[in-house]
């Protein structure tokens, strides 16, 4: 069985169509199918719209969050509640396009343990295509993995599965610790369709929010950049001691306190940025240790 994973948030509009649309993809596929939506507290109808779709198709199987705990969890739990030998993880707006889903069940079936759909055009122009640019560029610097055009559009057999799931840190990255993984991945490419409903629900601090969580997840070298701030402060703060005095030997010392200003702020701000960045590393070791719940599911009455 495969098992069809799809997170949602506020996607009322669509999502009973998308859903069906996402299950014809597998009427071709000689293989029985369930598909998951993790609902990650959606403000809107769109739990209304997936039990209607449920009553359409009994394959559909809806997790419901008390509340909005990130894309991440909602992958996470649609994994974690998975019985199938081998899942895909997919979004629910048909970015990631279902006629795509044949082609990776063949892939698998063929062998590949990770089968990764990889964009070939992003389909977004202008500030989120320089952002996204931006992101991998860096991750790949500071982390050493190149992941430029994956989505978590990914089907995993379930070995590769369980080993994701043993992996117990707070902060997630999908696409990221799959990769991290060094399973030998099959690549499908694909472009990225215009959405139907609303455009991209990304803001520009929760896109540096994420980028930011994402790279200092994988990488400790912002930590040396403190070190190295610091070496250059140092540094710039001899050549401007030097100045100074060789200006008083000779008597052209300016009067005032312009240099001490100067230091003051240098040393100021680089104390500052360094605090900033070790205290982001304790904020995700303070997250770890108390160790609560990626989601919390939200209980339902027996009739």
């Amino acid at each position: 069985m495969i098992s069809l994973v799809v997170p949602v948030f506020n996607e009322s509009a669509r999502i009973e169509q998308n859903l069906l649309s996402i299950l014809a993809s597998m009427e071709g596929v000689n293989i029985s199918c369930e598909l998951i939506v993790v609902d990650d507290g959606s403000q809107d109808d769109s739990v209304q719209a997936i039990e209607r779709a449920m009553q359409r198709d009994e394959r559909i199987h809806l997790l419901e969050f008390t509340r909005n705990f990130g894309k991440e969890a909602a992958v996470y739990a649609g994994l974690e509640h998975a019985s199938g030998s081998a899942v895909i993880v997919m979004d629910s707006d048909l970015q990631h396009p279902p006629d795509l889903i044949p082609e990776m069940i063949q892939a698998w079936k063929n062998g590949a343990m990770v089968v990764e759909g990889v964009k070939r055009d992003r389909g977004d122009r202008g500030r989120s295509r320089l952002m996204a640019k931006l992101f991998y560029g860096m991750y790949r610097r500071f982390s050493g993995f190149d992941i430029e055009g994956h989505s978590d559009f990914k089907l995993l057999d379930r070995q590769v599965l369980d080993l994701y799931l043993q992996m117990p840190e707070r902060y997630r990255f999908f696409r990221g610790l799959v990769n991290w993984l060094g399973v030998e991945s099959h690549v499908l490419y694909f472009d990225v369709p215009e959405r139907e409903a609303v455009g991209s629900r990304w803001q520009f601090v929760g896109l540096i929010r994420y980028a930011i969580n994402n790279i200092t997840a994988f990488s400790t070298i912002p930590l040396a950049l403190v070190t190295f701030m610091g070496s250059l402060t140092v540094l710039f703060g001899f050549l401007l001691g030097a100045i100074t005095l060789y200006q008083k030997w000779v008597g052209t010392a300016a009067e005032g306190f312009t240099t001490l200003n100067i230091l003051l702020l240098i040393l100021g701000g680089a104390i500052m940025i360094s605090l900033g960045i070790i205290g982001h590393y304790v904020g995700h070791v303070y997250v770890e240790l108390k160790s609560r719940p990626l989601y919390v599911v939200r209980p339902r009455r027996k009739p």
